[in-house]
C-alpha cells in the first residue's frame, strides 16, 4: 500500500514538472491543443524569467497567434513590458532576419518581421531604435520590391514609421538601381514601392535623389509621372496607407517642384502632383510661387483652374483677392470655374473674410475677377449682396467660353456666350433681387 502511495505522488510530481515552462515543454506545448493557452499564461506570467515570457511569446507567433501576445503586452505592467520587450526583439529578429539581400523572406520570416512591427510601441527609445534598425536591414536592400508588401505591414507604412534614419541606405537601394551594370540598351526599372518609400522617408536628400528622377533620361516615359504621385501619395492624400507625413522635406525642393509645375512639356496630371506638393508645403512659403503661377502659359486647359484652388487652399480667405486678380483674361468654363475656384473661395474661413475679400473683388476693373465675384457670392448664399450683383446688370463684356468647349455641338444649336451683366441679373435674381 505504501509502495502504491510512493508511485502516485512520484508520478505527480512527474506530471508537475512536465506542466513547468522549461525550454522543452514551451515548444511542446506548439503542438498541443491546451498549448496555446498555456503559452499565454507563460507570457502573462511576471514572476517568471523575462527570457521564458519572450520564448513563449514567440511560439505564439510562430502560431499565428499575434494578437495573443498583443492582447497580453498590453495588459502587462510597464516595467515587466520593457523586460520581455527586450527579450523578444532578439529572439524574433533571430527568425525575421534573411541571409542575403537578394532572397526573398518566406512565411515565418515575415510573421517575424511583421511581430516586431507590432510590438514596437511597448519599447522604450532604444527598443524602438534596435527594430527601427532591424527593419532597415530587412527592407532597404536591392529585393526591396519584393519584400514590400510581404505581410501585415507594408514596407511603405514601416518606413514612414521609421522616418529619417532609412533614408540613407535607401538611397543607396535608389543608386543601386540606376547604377547596376548591364543597362547599355534598357535602364532597369525604378520600381513604385521603392519610390513611394523614398518619400515616405521624410529625407530631405532622398526626396531630392527622388525628384532627380523626373529630369533623368531612364527610358521610362511613366517614371516622371510615377515619381511625383509616390511623393503625393505621401504628403498630400496616403488613401488610408499612414497619416500624411509632415512636408518638412518639400520645403527644400520647392523651387524644383515650381519647375516641374510650370514645365509644359511636362502631363496635367503631373502638373496636378507638383502643385498639390507645392501647396502641402504650406503658408507661407506655397503662396507666392502659386500666384505666380497662375498667369503661366500650360498646355493643360484646367492649369490655372488647379493652381488658383490650390492657391486659396494655401493662403486661405485673406488671400482670396491677390489669388483670384492673378487670373488673366482669357477664356473660362463657367462649369470648370465653379468647380475649382469658386468651391476654394466658398470652403474658405472664416466667412466674414472670405466675403469681404469677395465684395472687394466687384470693384475690380478685371472682367475675370468681377465674374467670379458675382459667382461666389451667389454660390455663398449672400442675401445682402443682391443689390451689388443688379448693379452689375448692364455690364457688356463678354464671359468668353462660359459654356465650355462647343465644338462638337452643331453651329445651330451652340449657346451663345452671356454678357457680365446677364450673369450678375441672373444670379440677382436667385438672392431674390428684384423681388
Amino acid at each position: 500500500m505504501r509502495r502504491l502511495i510512493l508511485i502516485a505522488v512520484l508520478v505527480s510530481a512527474a506530471s508537475g514538472c512536465s506542466e513547468k515552462p522549461t525550454d522543452d515543454n514551451l515548444d511542446k506545448w506548439m503542438r498541443t491543443e491546451r498549448g496555446p493557452g498555456k503559452l499565454q499564461h507563460t507570457v502573462a506570467d511576471e514572476s517568471l524569467d523575462a527570457d521564458v515570457s519572450a520564448h513563449a511569446a514567440v511560439n505564439l507567433v510562430r502560431m499565428g497567434r499575434d494578437p495573443d501576445v498583443k492582447a497580453v503586452l498590453e495588459q502587462m505592467s510597464k516595467g515587466r513590458k520593457a523586460e520581455v520587450v527586450s527579450k523578444l526583439i532578439t529572439r524574433l529578429w533571430a527568425i525575421a532576419r534573411v541571409d542575403g539581400d537578394m532572397k526573398l523572406p518566406g512565411p515565418p520570416q515575415v510573421s517575424a518581421k511583421d511581430a516586431l512591427v507590432m510590438i514596437r510601441k511597448y519599447g522604450g527609445d532604444a527598443e524602438r531604435k534596435q527594430i527601427d534598425d532591424y527593419m532597415i536591414d530587412w527592407y532597404a536592400v536591392p529585393s526591396y520590391e519584393g519584400r514590400a508588401n510581404a505581410g501585415q505591414f507594408t514596407g511603405s507604412t514601416v518606413i514612414r514609421m521609421i522616418g529619417a534614419p532609412s533614408g540613407k541606405k535607401l538611397i543607396g537601394v535608389l543608386d543601386g538601381v540606376i547604377a547596376a551594370p548591364g543597362q547599355e540598351k534598357v535602364k532597369n526599372k525604378v520600381g513604385d514601392e521603392l519610390l513611394i518609400a523614398l518619400a515616405a522617408t521624410q529625407d530631405p536628400t532622398a526626396v531630392k535623389d527622388e525628384l532627380a528622377l523626373v529630369r533623368m533620361n531612364r527610358g521610362d516615359d511613366s517614371l516622371p509621372g510615377r515619381v511625383l504621385a509616390a511623393l503625393a501619395r505621401v504628403y498630400v492624400d496616403p488613401q488610408g496607407l499612414f497619416d500624411v507625413a509632415e512636408a518638412a522635406p518639400l520645403v527644400p525642393n520647392l523651387d524644383f517642384l515650381v519647375s516641374i509645375a510650370k514645365d509644359d512639356s511636362m502631363s496635367g496630371a503631373i502638373a496636378n502632383d507638383a502643385i498639390s506638393l507645392i501647396r502641402a508645403v504650406g503658408p507661407p512659403q506655397c503662396l507666392q510661387p502659386l500666384v505666380d503661377m497662375i498667369p503661366q502659359p500650360h498646355g493643360s486647359s484646367r492649369y490655372r483652374y488647379v493652381v488658383a484652388t490650390n492657391a486659396i487652399q494655401c493662403g486661405g480667405a485673406k488671400s482670396i483677392a491677390q489669388v483670384i486678380r492673378a487670373l488673366p483674361e482669357g477664356s473660362y468654363d463657367q462649369a470648370s470655374l465653379g468647380g475649382s475656384v469658386i468651391n476654394a473661395i466658398v470652403a474658405a474661413t472664416p466667412r466674414d473674410v472670405t466675403l469681404a475679400q469677395v465684395r472687394e473683388l466687384l470693384g475690380d476693373k478685371g472682367r475675370v475677377q468681377r465674374w467670379i465675384a458675382v459667382e461666389a457670392l451667389a454660390k455663398l448664399k449672400s442675401v445682402e449682396d443682391a443689390p451689388k450683383l443688379l448693379a452689375l446688370a448692364h455690364a457688356p463684356e463678354k464671359l468668353d467660353g462660359f459654356w465650355g468647349d462647343q465644338s462638337g455641338v452643331d453651329a445651330k444649336d451652340r449657346k451663345a456666350d452671356p454678357t457680365l451683366g446677364d450673369r450678375a441679373k441672373e444670379l440677382a435674381g436667385q438672392l431674390g433681387a428684384g423681388k
